[in-house]
């Protein structure tokens, strides 16, 4: 698991310089999500952080390469080489899952002159031991802070995935009041993602105890705080929530992703539907599906979980979180989104599904997705 810290730890200049590779003193490198505000911009708790490291000899530089959106391959390329630029770097990557996967690739990217292409889907291994990043979600939902994966999209708009455990943060930091000014729908979909996390990772067909466990735990917690975080309460609904993501992300390096996420990619990259809704999408219209072609992949989770059918607790949870998953599916088509969940890119996540689907049956979920969300053929 993951190395999690706090906010305290973070601002120790024992630990930052702890985690350096390089001889002589660390540059830090600030990966900031653009809606924050970095260090040195103005007053804000990164600011304040980058003043105490700086205080202790501690240099802090922030990058110009951002995420505001989903990481495109070129821009992990340009914030790679910002890191090769600077001596005995460490990476601080404060942001949803787009700045966390974008700066974690990055990281492993910058080690060597290669272009971010190189390794995707695990096409090559990764030169060595990836820069020193430290990740601080302020989502809750992608699992990044916990997860060996990383998603980043190619200019014509196809999602690739890259794996590896040079792409596990050196530290993960929950902090989880950074979370709590999110709008409430985002919460909510996030929250989703995790959700899909864990049930798909636990039921997939490289499923296994460990992840069944870590599974079980990140679900109960979503169950039980997501819906009072979304409605804006912070405390334990914000530290549980975020807690349930990052256990929803150790449960994905144990058992990989299945149809939710193909499809959910897929829909991403045919419409601007974001990540977590679209995979929350896909989870609502296949998980009695899956559940019910496959039975045998989900008793080791609803036993571990002790709530119900796993299809119904999802039904419970929508309800309870009160958000529409509806998007305007007008700009593409039924056949689109079936062409683009049956690429090379998605095969793996087709593969781990516990339901083999002939292409005439992927077809017709993606038609019915398309019709009943996005209102559209």
């Amino acid at each position: 698991m993951s190395q999690v810290i706090d906010r305290s730890t973070l601002a120790s200049a024992a630990f930052v310089r702890g985690l350096a590779h390089g001889e002589g003193a660390p540059t830090l490198i600030w990966v900031v999500d653009p809606a924050l505000t970095a260090p040195g911009a103005g007053p804000g708790p990164l600011s304040t952080i980058a003043a105490e490291l700086d205080a202790a000899g501690l240099r802090s530089l922030v990058a110009e390469t951002t995420f505001p959106r989903e990481p495109k391959v070129a821009q992990v390329d340009a914030l790679a080489a910002e890191i090769r630029a600077v001596s005995n770097p460490i990476v601080i990557a404060v942001g949803g899952g787009s700045t966390m996967d974008g700066a974690k690739l990055a990281a492993a990217v910058a080690i060597a002159p290669d272009e971010t292409l190189t390794y995707a889907l695990s096409a090559v291994e990764y030169r060595g031991s990836p820069v020193p990043t430290v990740l601080v979600p302020t989502t809750s939902g992608t699992g990044s802070e916990a997860s060996r994966t990383a998603i980043a999209s190619t200019a014509q708009g196809a999602k690739l995935w890259f794996w590896g455990e040079e792409l596990k943060t050196t530290a993960a930091c929950l902090w989880p009041e950074l979370t709590e000014t999110v709008p409430a729908h985002f919460k909510a979909v996030c929250g989703f993602d995790a959700f899909a996390h864990a049930h798909e990772s636990a039921t997939g067909n490289n499923r296994s105890p460990e992840g069944v466990a870590f599974a079980a735990t990140a679900i109960a917690h979503l169950c039980d705080h997501l819906p009072a975080y979304v409605r804006g309460e912070g405390g334990d609904a914000a530290r549980l929530t975020q807690w349930g993501s990052f256990q929803a992300g150790e449960a994905l390096n144990l058992g990989g992703t299945t149809i939710g996420h193909s499809i959910g990619h897929a829909l991403g990259s045919v419409l601007p539907v974001a990540h977590g809704h679209a995979v929350a999408v896909v989870t609502d219209a296949t998980i009695t599906l899956t559940r019910e072609g496959a039975p045998e992949a989900y008793a080791d989770l609803e036993r571990a979980l002790d709530r119900g059918p796993l299809d119904a607790v999802w039904r419970q949870l929508r309800a309870d979180c009160g958000v529409s998953l509806g998007f305007d599916g007008s700009a593409s088509s039924a056949a689109a989104l079936t062409e683009a969940a049956c690429a090379e890119e998605n095969m793996a996540m087709r593969v781990n599904t516990p339901m083999t689907f002939s292409e005439a049956q992927w077809a017709g979920i993606c038609a019915d997705i398309m019709r009943t969300y996005g209102g559209s053929d």
